[in-house]
């Protein structure tokens, strides 16, 4: 009996298992939508061609790749929240946490806003499942009918009014900080804006940062953009780094997604790295230093890119090619090798719990 218990799931397995199954079913949709806008933007940064305004058969054509990327990218967050939940509670969850996704989305709270979405979409259904208790005839009206209604009522209700609201506060409060800091020292305020980029990858505090960093390009001041943009280029270019370098510590679909990582990376789509998060949070903190290292640096060595621009093209534009390819790289390097430790001490400690469930299995 003793053995038995100590093979049982903890809860906080059932929580890995739930964000690598969110992962299992985002990867792809990033790397069809990332890669087709991927491919555009980099036509377009490579030929100097304005998509938009061409008419040219074959720049509608890779204009449309960029709109169907776009499309992929759009869902990404609904497939977080719906596939989260669904690791959690099962099919029931789908429903209320694609919604859920949506306006995680919307509001603009990013992938971590979608995830916290997922979460309480999974417990929520899980609950309502194990305690709704209805008549034999009517059993099939929950999963049907009261998950979807009241699931995802409560769920968005939540989201929108005591986490939605405060998110909004806050990055209001945010873009008006970093204004007030514009005028202070240059090294730290590029420092800041570079770790606000890199720690929610297009959620609500990434987005303060480039909001003000595009609001004081307009008044000619172009560190800030700079130091931003360089940011959105570290995580998932140094977490695709780490993918080659440590590949024996991802798996297969992971390895894949690196390689999509980087290429998203080198056009300023810092989207690939979000899957990396999901299945390690605390890659969280290395993405955060990693950019701000870059940031603070491209700022200290006053290699500025006088155009809001990202990737390649604002390696190309920089006053200073080098000394701007060396930021970048610093940043990088640390994202590589601190994603390779963190990811390695993972695997062994998953490695050690199948070998100790594989003994425990064999003595029974």
């Amino acid at each position: 009996m003793a053995l038995l218990l100590k093979t049982k799931k903890t809860e906080i397995d059932r929580l890995r298992e739930a964000l690598m199954t969110g992962v299992s079913y985002m990867i792809p949709v990033i790397v069809a939508g990332g890669m087709l806008l991927a491919f555009g933007s980099l036509f377009e940064t490579l030929t100097g061609v304005d998509l938009k305004e061409s008419n040219s058969f074959l720049a509608q054509i890779i204009n449309d790749l960029k709109i169907f990327g776009l499309y992929g990218l759009t869902l990404l967050f609904p497939v977080i929240a719906a596939f989260v939940g669904f690791g959690l509670a099962g099919k029931p969850a789908i429903a209320p946490g694609l919604m859920a996704g949506m306006l995680a989305r919307d509001m603009q709270m990013g992938f971590l806003g979608a995830l916290l979405g997922g979460l309480m979409v999974g417990y929520l259904v899980r609950w309502m499942l194990a305690n709704i208790k209805l008549p034999k005839d009517f059993r099939s009206l929950l999963p049907m009918v009261i998950i979807p209604l009241l699931g995802t009522a409560i769920v968005l209700f939540v989201m929108k009014y005591i986490v939605g609201y405060p998110l909004i506060a806050l990055n209001t409060g945010l873009e008006n900080w970093l204004v007030d800091m514009s005028g202070g020292n240059k090294i730290l305020m590029a420092a800041v804006l570079g770790a606000m980029v890199g720690f929610d990858l297009g959620g609500p505090i990434n987005k303060a940062a480039i909001t003000v960093s595009l609001g004081l390009f307009a008044q000619g001041i172009y560190e800030p953009v700079t130091a931003s943009h360089i940011a959105i280029m570290v995580a998932p270019f140094g977490i695709g780094v780490s993918t080659i370098v440590a590949k024996k510590y991802y798996t297969k679909e992971l390895q894949d997604n690196g390689r999509a990582a980087m290429m998203m990376s080198c056009v300023g789509i810092s989207e690939g790295a979000i899957p990396f998060i999901l299945a390690n949070p605390a890659l969280i903190v290395i993405n955060t230093i990693g950019s701000a290292i870059a940031a603070s640096m491209v700022i200290m060595f006053d290699s500025i890119v006088e155009a809001p621009a990202a990737g390649i093209l604002a390696l190309v534009l920089s006053s200073n090619f080098f000394l701007y390819l060396i930021s970048i790289a610093s940043g990088v390097v640390f994202v590589a090798l601190g994603t390779s430790v963190l990811m390695k001490r993972q695997y062994m400690k998953n490695q050690a719990m199948e070998e100790t469930q594989s003994k425990y299995t064999e003595s029974l």
